[in-house]
């Protein structure tokens, strides 16, 4: 494990060490999930094939799938 000590921006940005952005394999515009859990922030990679792959379930089922479905939508409202 490694354990770094970071500094939040004035917007409240958080800038990932290289070397943490790498081992996560975490490239830029890439999608990411964030969970907030007690006390504290997970950050995992998201696996882009996954989303397709629903996606494409969606699609068969006939489900409207023409706007971009954003994790945290209904999570950041309902905050």
């Amino acid at each position: 494990m490694v354990r770094l000590r970071v500094k939040l921006g004035s917007e409240g940005q958080l800038v990932i060490p290289k070397v943490s952005r790498e081992s996560l394999g975490l490239i830029e515009n890439k999608h990411v999930i964030l969970e907030v859990k007690d006390k504290s922030i997970e950050i995992r990679a998201l696996d882009e094939e996954i989303v397709e792959k629903w996606r494409e379930v969606a699609e068969r089922e006939g489900l409207d799938v023409s706007r971009e479905l954003v994790y945290y939508d209904k999570l950041y409202h309902d905050v």
